[in-house]
């Protein structure tokens, strides 16, 4: 009876372990695509988090900056700053027009198209300028452009938006004079 006693009691030791071993086996799978799911699903809030386009106001504040900036550029002579800022403002155009090309401003017109047809010219007539190395023909370029932006303006029902020629340098940490020896 000792023997069967003993027998039935390492037996139990054995069984409790390996049904709690089954048990949390069962479980893990489960419990492992619980963690992938809430994972999966934290991946996806940050990637919308992170890929969210900034405001068109201040996309267009962005493109401020640069329009300024090709303009004393150009005026300085420092053709290859000008023809880096006017890269840089399309750049910043096409960025716009990517993620703003349904705007409400517009409809039923899309900004995708929109503004393409107005910018563009002028964007191109003023890289025309700049491969002269011309500051009158750069100045006329310049106005254009201007113009163009407010046309654009204006067709987003903000006509009270007047892009001009900048009177003062809205920053002043960028030398504009090209470097010696270029």
């Amino acid at each position: 009876m000792r023997t069967s006693l003993l027998s039935l009691f390492l037996r139990a030791l054995l069984i409790v372990p390996l049904t709690t071993i089954t048990v949390w086996a069962a479980s893990a799978p489960q419990s492992q695509q619980a963690q992938i799911d809430a994972l999966r699903a934290q991946i996806m809030r940050l990637q919308a988090q992170q890929f969210q386009p900034q405001e068109l106001g201040q996309q267009m504040l962005n493109l401020q900056i640069r329009h300024d900036r090709l303009w004393w550029a150009g005026q300085a002579g420092n053709w290859n700053l000008a023809y880096f800022m006017v890269g840089e403002l399309n750049e910043a155009l096409e960025h716009i027009e990517k993620t703003h090309a349904d705007a409400a401003q517009l409809q039923p017109q899309k900004l995708s198209e929109v503004m393409p047809s107005i910018m563009d010219p002028a964007v191109k007539n003023v890289m025309q300028a700049l491969a002269k190395h011309d500051r009158a023909a750069f100045s006329k370029a310049y106005d254009r452009l201007s113009a163009s932006c407010t046309a654009c303006h204006q067709v987003a029902g903000d006509g009270f938006l007047v892009i001009q020629r900048p009177r003062t340098r809205l920053l002043d940490n960028l030398r504009y004079t090209p470097p010696t020896g270029h």
